[in-house]
């Protein structure tokens, strides 16, 4: 993976106002895309930073919008796997500061090396945070995450006004069906090798059609996309949002389902059942209002369905073609919250049957 390069080294160091001698510089813990991140600091301990250094060079200069469409010059698919776009992750940042959210704040681009410098935000996450926490402190934190989905969803007009790349990406028909074939794809050929009858695979397909459909035609707000307790971080007693360069509109329960049927953080039903109601009175009160509760319960049991389905196509491809088995640990559960909310709907029976099988081979 990439290391900071001496113009990166230099970069930093005129950050600080030291010599590069004076930097320690250590490599973090990454996800699951192909940037590299680091931690920089001075010898005198006086403040850190985070380097993340993409996979190529890029110019700053442009916008998202533009990088986009010069990739679908070249191949017009190019939209449905356009993601981790360092000019993206610059124009979302400036969205939601201007909204007031709270994400790390960009210190420096260098994009002729691939590289941002970022505020730190710490180690903690959410995830790790909530451990041990009591049901009152664990509560309280979900309710403020819940906060940041109406304040996102409530910038929706002003992703619309200011051109940004969020306008110009949504979960419609097309990205939903492509994650689903991505979630096929890895999970039942890849990572568990099934071998699924011709018919079997067509009607579960079809039933994969009609669930993205559906969802498809839900009214759109904006989205973080990745909205769970590992993309947010506690430090100094707040909580901070990362890792929110692909946000687009989606449907208004994508990040809700997302947080609250999270296979890194299982909550209990009753305290997610709190939430969603908690939830349901903020958006009351926003200017993004939810106009019918009980199609939005409906909508946020198939947004469950399909993004339970998607996280655990990307566990499966970690897995089987990365070969990273850090993210097995969290397909069981992934795979009960989808299983979950087939039961409350009583719906999508070849879908049903196709986890419970794999569930069996698991």
């Amino acid at each position: 993976m990439a290391e900071p390069s001496s113009p990166v080294k230099e970069f930093v160091a005129a950050h600080f106002g030291v010599p590069t001698a004076d930097l320690n510089i250590s490599r973090l813990t990454g996800d699951a895309s192909t940037r590299s991140y680091f931690r920089a600091h001075t010898a005198g301990e006086t403040g850190s930073i985070v380097i993340a250094i993409y996979d190529a060079p890029f110019d700053d200069t442009r916008t998202a919008v533009e990088r986009l469409r010069s990739l679908e010059r070249k191949n017009p698919l190019a939209k449905l796997t356009f993601a981790n776009d360092p000019c993206a992750h610059i124009e979302v940042t400036d969205l939601l500061v201007t909204v007031g959210l709270p994400v790390p704040k960009i210190l420096g681009v260098l994009g002729a090396e691939g590289a941002m410098l970022f505020e730190d935000v710490g180690d903690s996450r959410l995830q790790d945070w909530l451990a041990g926490k009591s049901e009152d402190t664990v509560t309280a934190a979900y309710t403020q995450a819940l906060e940041f989905i109406v304040t996102m969803q409530e910038a929706t007009p002003e992703a619309w006004r200011s051109g940004s790349i969020c306008s110009n990406l949504a979960f419609d028909e097309a990205k939903l069906s492509w994650e689903l074939e991505f979630f096929f794809e890895n999970y039942f050929l890849r990572y568990l090798e099934a071998n699924l009858s011709e018919s079997r695979t067509i009607a579960l397909k079809g039933e994969f059609r009609d669930l993205c459909a559906e969802l498809a035609a839900r009214p759109r707000v904006l989205v973080h996309r990745d909205y769970h307790t590992r993309n947010l971080m506690m430090h100094e007693n707040k909580i901070y949002i990362i890792d929110h360069q692909d946000a687009r509109m989606g449907p208004a329960s994508y990040d809700l389902a997302s947080l609250l049927e999270d296979p890194y953080s299982k909550l209990d039903r009753v305290i997610v059942s709190g939430l969603i109601e908690r939830f349901l009175e903020l958006k009351t009160h926003s200017s993004e209002p939810i106009e019918d509760r009980s199609e939005f319960l409906t909508e946020y049991y198939k947004m469950t369905i399909q993004r339970m389905l998607k996280a655990i196509g990307t566990y499966s491809y970690q897995a089987a073609v990365m070969k990273n088995e850090a993210y097995v640990p969290y397909i069981e559960p992934a795979l009960r919250s989808a299983v979950s909310a087939l039961e409350v709907l009583s719906l999508y029976p070849i879908i049903r049957r196709a986890i419970e099988y794999s569930r069996a081979r698991h």
